[in-house]
């Protein structure tokens, strides 16, 4: 009878989810399941996307959802939406020019990237 109930809590604590700081345990769980893959995402280049005047129209607005400076498809709590576009399934920053500013009708400037998420790009710009 004892080792039946020392089993059971033995069992009972095995199954309880251990807390480090707060939310640590679910973090990598959540990330992989509900946010999908990670997007790598670049600096616009002139080069490698074209001059953005006359190629724009070619590049598709696209939200990726910012979590721990990496951007991922999903949302999920806590996730800034940025509009990024993307092109050939690349995805890249918008230029930073001041000329670009209103350029795009279809692109969502309240959900245009900071700062850090340039920091942040691959590439150089």
């Amino acid at each position: 009878m004892r080792i039946s109930i020392l089993l059971s809590l033995i069992v009972l604590a095995a199954c309880t989810p251990m807390r480090g700081r707060p939310g640590q345990s679910s973090v990598g769980i959540s990330v992989g399941i509900q946010l999908g893959p990670e997007r790598p995402v670049s600096y616009y280049s002139r080069e490698q996307h074209g001059d953005w005047r006359v190629s724009y129209q070619q590049w598709q607005p696209t939200t990726v959802y910012v979590v721990d400076g990496r951007f991922y498809d999903n949302e999920t709590r806590g996730a800034r939406a940025v509009v990024v576009y993307r092109r050939n399934n690349e995805y890249f920053l918008p230029p930073q020019e001041k000329e670009w500013v209103g350029k795009d009708k279809r692109y969502d400037y309240k959900h245009k990237p900071k700062n850090e998420d340039y920091n942040r790009g691959r590439g150089k710009p």
